[in-house]
């Protein structure tokens, strides 16, 4: 375990190699970097993984609530991280919230960036939660009210799910990210913090189709919370980009896009030699 110490928080890792071709990992909502220890199985005597805790989760901190974590502040940090361990280039693999923040290491290290797999990534088409997160003043101090108060919410979701007009597995997921006064807070304070990380889509885009970073982008066909038709805007303007939608919904993506790749003969991204 790697400890780099900022200003505003510390960012825990793990390095897992010591070849020069790096990937950094960046896991989901309520996860943190053990999610991905069995990649280890594609990792290759020539790369290093870099398995990072995102802020209010594993063992990361972030000192204040009251300072939010903008791009400019994410970017001293990612080269911060890039000097201590000594590398430069890098690929990027993201899942759910940790695809936004790899859009957005896409967004400010174009040069740098060798290639991306992002499954299910935050950041494309932004869900209600995050809107509701976001709102501004009275709005804002309802959702905290929610956060911490939950149970006139949870009867409603109940609600709305026997009228028909939320899918099941979205029940399940909102109720397993709050189902604790500690899930509810990291909810509240994840979201607060992160709002000024959301990625420029004409800028990535651009930037993609510019350098050709082979990018593929893993949904899960039962996911609810990021489909394959919300981001069809963006895949479609990436030619080089291979789309793969399984049998899956977004609880499951991560072991499900490993057990892919495993016995797929077309995607050899951990193969990468570039």
């Amino acid at each position: 375990m790697e400890f780099l110490e900022t200003g505003l928080g510390r960012l825990a890792y793990e390095r897992h190699g010591s070849g020069p071709e790096v990937f950094l990992f960046f896991h989901g909502f309520g996860q943190n970097r053990k999610i991905y220890y069995p990649y280890l199985s594609f990792r290759k005597e020539n790369q290093s993984f870099l398995f990072i805790d995102i802020f209010y989760h594993g063992e990361s901190s972030w000192n204040s609530v009251s300072n939010k974590l903008t791009k400019e502040e994410w970017r001293l940090i990612i080269a911060h991280l890039m000097a201590k361990e000594s590398f430069k280039e890098f690929h990027l693999v993201g899942f759910s919230m940790g695809g936004k923040f790899s859009l957005i290491c896409m967004e400010l290290f174009p040069n740098y960036v060798k290639s991306l797999l992002l499954m299910a990534p935050d950041g494309i088409k932004t869900g209600f939660w995050y809107n509701m997160a976001t709102f501004p003043g009275m709005l804002n101090r309802l959702f905290k009210h929610v956060v911490f108060h939950p149970e006139r919410f949870f009867k409603t979701i109940d609600l709305l799910y026997k009228l028909g007009l939320l899918q099941n597995s979205l029940v399940k997921f909102v109720k397993s990210q709050m189902q604790t006064r500690t899930k509810r807070a990291q909810v509240y304070f994840t979201w607060n913090v992160f709002k000024p990380l959301q990625p420029d889509l004409g800028q990535i885009i651009k930037m993609i189709r510019l350098h050709e970073q082979p990018v593929v982008l893993v949904t899960g066909k039962f996911d609810q919370m990021v489909t394959s038709e919300n981001l069809k805007r963006f895949s479609s303007k990436i030619p080089q980009l291979q789309n793969i939608e399984l049998e899956s919904g977004h609880n499951t993506l991560v072991e499900d896009t490993l057990a892919y790749l495993q016995k797929s003969e077309n995607i050899g991204f951990f193969n990468l030699n570039m």
